[in-house]
């Protein structure tokens, strides 16, 4: 009998979590909400600004997850939320100067609309988003383990290591 009816209790107790659960779910950080939409946006931006040649693209070396972890830890709530305004702006004006979304555009496409964003002087939110996206999307790609070990020749310890040297003058 205590048995069901401790069954019974949690499951009225989880009910509401399963009928509230959407078809879309989000990716929940600590400060700001990101759709599956809007991380695949990220995504494809961060690809095209740092497309796959012979070399990684941002997608192999994970920069999208840099970009959101960085923007929800390190931006004030304003800009936050400025960022999240901007990233819904974007595929809005995307949209209207290309008719058609971001997503649905060629690879050439999408590098026009970006250099064209990028070259706008504007104080708009789609700016301060796309800034924000270059700026941490190279952030991200240039501290990743294969552009420090294969690009950059990083070394833990630079030079050789000598245990034994005499030091000071010897009289």
């Amino acid at each position: 009998m205590l048995k069901q009816l401790a069954v019974a209790s949690a499951g009225i107790a989880l009910a509401p979590s399963f009928i509230s659960c959407s078809s879309k779910p989000s990716i929940l950080y600590k400060n700001i909400i990101v759709t599956e939409e809007q991380d695949g946006l990220i995504s494809l931006i961060s690809e095209t600004i740092i497309p796959k040649t012979n070399t990684p693209g941002a997608s192999d070396v994970s920069v999208k997850q840099f970009c959101v972890k960085m923007i929800d830890d390190c931006l004030s709530k304003k800009d936050q939320e400025k960022f999240l305004k901007g990233l819904t702006q974007f595929d809005e004006l995307a949209e209207k100067s290309n008719k058609k979304e971001f997503e649905a555009m060629d690879s050439a496409e999408r590098v026009k609309f970006l250099t064209e964003l990028d070259e706008r002087k504007t104080e708009e939110d789609v700016d301060f988003f796309f800034n924000t996206m270059k700026r941490l999307t190279l952030r991200g790609y240039t501290s990743s383990e294969y552009f420090l070990t294969n690009v950059q020749g990083y070394k833990m310890i630079p030079g050789k290591f000598q245990g034994c040297v005499p030091v000071g003058n010897p009289s």
